[in-house]
């Protein structure tokens, strides 16, 4: 009986000693996963922090990107138009000295045929007189017409027109019209190709540019047998394309770009300023285009080309 009694007390003790094992495994259980739970709340609060510092970054890196690029391309832009100023300086230059210089040739003569004037009327030549005074005449005429070509140059980009549709036709043809006006004893044969392209831009200046250049065909194959200039046009690329040909003196290609300069002539002695492809080449570079001349040399003939961008639809 007392054994039984005593089995049965360390059963209890057993059991209760069971129990409370289990209860300190699930209080350790409980608080190991509560600790869990605060180790990753902190985790995922460490996490969203560096979420948010990282956004932060990437949107400071991607404002730096910005800031660099608007900088370069003010850099870029800032370097272009230094190399344009510095341009625009050469191109004063030139312009200052070639002024200079052409209009000093007339001012020259005209000073002295004066001192000659004064002379001859003191002797009372008056044959001498008169022929003073037509060569002051003269000197006087040929500074007008640089003067007045100065000024056709300076509104070319200032004074523009509204743009208009006009084929190369219409203006090679109302251009050979003037032309042959001028110089009725030309004698050269001007032959325009039918159905030519269309071009879009200020009618005036195109029809300027147009009569300049057959102008200058027509002066430069004035002196050859069988004179002939040809007017044509076509589309090549984006860009519509007239060419004056001639089979006139033709041109060193050493002289393929002087020759657009301001008041540049080869040849002395065919009339004019020099400045009728100056005026051409600036017609084109206001409507965004081009003018260039290809020629074998003397003796071969010359083609000039005017193009033009073609209008964007």
């Amino acid at each position: 009986m007392g054994g039984a009694t005593r089995r049965q007390t360390d059963m209890s003790w057993t059991l209760i000693l069971s129990i409370l094992v289990a209860l300190v495994a699930l209080a350790w259980a409980l608080t190991l996963l509560g600790r869990l739970r605060a180790e990753r709340q902190r985790f995922a609060e460490a996490l969203r922090s560096a979420e948010d510092r990282t956004s932060g970054a990437d949107a400071a890196a991607a404002d730096l990107a910005k800031a660099i690029e608007e900088r370069d391309r003010l850099a870029r832009a800032l370097e272009a138009k230094g190399a344009e100023m510095a341009t625009k300086d050469e191109e004063m230059d030139r312009f200052v000295y070639t002024v200079s210089h052409d209009l000093k040739s007339p001012l020259i003569t005209i000073q002295g045929f004066l001192g000659l004037l004064e002379q001859d009327a003191a002797a009372g030549d008056v044959e001498r007189t008169k022929r003073d005074a037509d060569r002051i005449r003269g000197a006087v005429d040929v500074m007008k017409g640089l003067l007045e070509d100065l000024l056709e140059l300076s509104r070319i980009g200032r004074m523009v027109n509204p743009p208009e549709e006009v084929g190369w036709t219409v203006l090679a043809e109302e251009a050979a019209t003037r032309v042959a006006a001028e110089r009725p004893d030309h004698g050269v044969e001007i032959e325009i190709a039918p159905d030519l392209p269309t071009v879009v831009g200020d009618r005036f200046r195109l029809l300027q540019a147009m009569q300049h250049l057959v102008e200058n065909a027509v002066k430069f194959t004035a002196g050859v047998d069988d004179p002939k200039v040809e007017v044509g046009a076509e589309v090549n690329g984006d860009e519509t394309v007239c060419r004056v040909r001639d089979n006139g003196i033709g041109i060193d290609p050493r002289f393929h770009t002087k020759i657009f300069g301001l008041f540049d002539q080869l040849a002395s002695d065919t009339g004019g300023t020099g400045i009728g492809l100056t005026l051409a080449e600036r017609i084109a570079a206001i409507h965004g285009g081009r003018v260039w001349v290809e020629s074998e040399g003397e003796g071969e003939g010359s083609t000039f080309y005017f193009a033009l961008p073609l209008p964007a639809h």
